[in-house]
């Protein structure tokens, strides 16, 4: 019989039972320390099994960069348990998921001392709660939304992709596909928005005060879309019900859209 068979024998198992729960007992001192207990692809539910129960070790967690996928997964649920424990608003730099799934309490994305690139998927399937960001946000700006608020300077490509519920506002542009396969949220964009806005939406509403690009509201089948300023071309293309409102169509608006196309407004631009 080997060594350590010899001692899980005499000690029935104890010995090793022992060291799993001191390991399992020593504190997180690091996003890798806890990306080891969580297992290859961590929900928030055991990121919060895991997480540092004291606010100062959290916040210790928040000042790191994680470089991989996962990591950055793991730091954005921890941005939200900080928010979710915390009586006030907390301030974090720009990170990949910053407000993952968040369900309540408020996050601030501030701009970091040395700049650096916006964050990806900020409030991605967020629930609840409201996340400013002071700045740019990168793409996928409140993804799968279902709830809450979410404020940013302005965004890349894909922002509210898939939104479900809650709003979003962006104060200066967005980029391509923004409120695409849009389910029932309500976004307001006070500067320009890029092309295939309002792609594939079935409810909810998007608002756009400046111009936007092309093939606005495509393939739609629901929800409403107001453009204070100018539509690109081929707005409405293959659209299947909802409504688009415009200032000016582009050329080539609605000319693929049936009987539905009659609701778009302003359409001299033809």
């Amino acid at each position: 019989m080997s060594l350590k068979g010899f001692m899980e024998d005499a000690y029935q198992g104890r010995v090793r039972q022992g060291r799993l729960k001191k390991g399992a007992s020593e504190p997180v001192l690091s996003i890798e320390d806890l990306a080891d207990r969580v297992g290859k692809r961590p929900g928030k539910r055991e990121v919060a099994e895991h997480a540092p129960a004291d606010p100062r070790l959290l916040f210790r967690l928040l000042q790191s960069r994680p470089e991989d996928p996962r990591g950055k997964a793991i730091w954005g649920y921890l941005t939200s348990l900080a928010a979710e424990r915390a009586e006030g608003p907390i301030e974090v730099l720009p990170g990949d998921y910053a407000g993952l799934e968040l369900e309540s309490g408020g996050i601030v994305v501030v701009a970091g001392v040395e700049g650096g690139p916006p964050g990806e998927h900020i409030g991605e399937r967020m629930s609840g709660g409201r996340i400013v960001v002071r700045g740019q946000a990168g793409d996928y700006l409140g993804q799968e939304m279902q709830g809450g608020g979410l404020v940013a300077q302005s965004c890349g490509n894909y922002a509210f992709r898939n939104m479900a519920g809650g709003w979003g506002v962006v104060l200066g542009d967005a980029g391509h596909y923004p409120g695409l396969g849009n389910r029932g949220g309500r976004i307001l964009i006070r500067g320009r928005a890029g092309d295939r806005a309002g792609w594939l939406m079935n409810a909810g509403r998007l608002v756009i005060r400046g111009d936007v690009g092309e093939y606005l509201g495509m393939m739609m089948k629901g929800g409403q879309i107001l453009v204070k300023g100018q539509a690109g071309s081929r707005a409405g293309w293959h659209m299947r019900g909802g409504s688009i409102s415009a200032a000016k169509g582009g050329p080539e608006s609605g000319e693929e859209g049936g009987d539905v196309l009659g609701r778009i407004l302003g359409r001299t631009g033809h």
